[in-house]
């Protein structure tokens, strides 16, 4: 009994047939081709991202050290202008005048160089989180692409209407 059981599901199609794994290795083509080219156009987008947000880092760098800079300078010369200020009234007094002044031009360096700290750190912050987001949706788009093939974007025409484009990627040659 137990041999012609399995002899019938065999015939039923319960076994594997040459035409399944046909099927199924076809399947597999189309679907690794799919990944590939979801791979790649996500890889290609990751580039371009990575590359913008760099340039804006390096831009709120540059405006950073070129503030911090400025801020130096204007202390450097509240300094001088204050030992050529001064008058021989009082040596003594002058002398203690005199560093009062540096000091107090040191505290405002001080605090323009932590403003500076925080707008910089917190442009950087904001970049930061774009990106974040930027990047899922990048990815959303690429799991998009690999589970129908076609990646549905969507674009402003010349006259501010909304166009649907569809890119198929599961044709060849794309």
């Amino acid at each position: 009994e137990t041999s012609s059981r399995k002899s019938r599901e065999s015939s039923k199609g319960g076994g594997s047939s040459a035409g399944d794994q046909r099927w199924k290795g076809n399947y597999s083509q189309t679907n690794n081709a799919l990944e590939t080219k979801a791979d790649a156009w996500q890889n290609a987008e990751l580039h371009k991202l990575n590359k913008r947000y760099e340039n804006m880092k390096a831009s709120i760098h540059e405006w950073e050290k070129e503030k911090k800079v400025r801020a130096k300078v204007k202390m450097e010369r509240k300094k001088i202008e204050n030992c050529f200020a001064e008058s021989n009234d009082g040596l003594v007094e002058v002398q203690k005048e005199l560093e009062k002044k540096i000091k107090r031009s040191h505290q405002v360096y001080q605090l323009k160089i932590s403003r500076i700290d925080d707008i910089a750190g917190g442009a950087r912050a904001q970049v930061d989180e774009k990106r974040r987001n930027e990047e899922l949706k990048i990815k959303e788009k690429a799991k998009q692409i690999r589970a129908t093939g076609v990646l549905s974007l969507y674009a402003v025409d010349g006259g501010g209407v909304e166009v649907q484009i569809l890119e198929d990627f599961s044709k060849p040659g794309h």
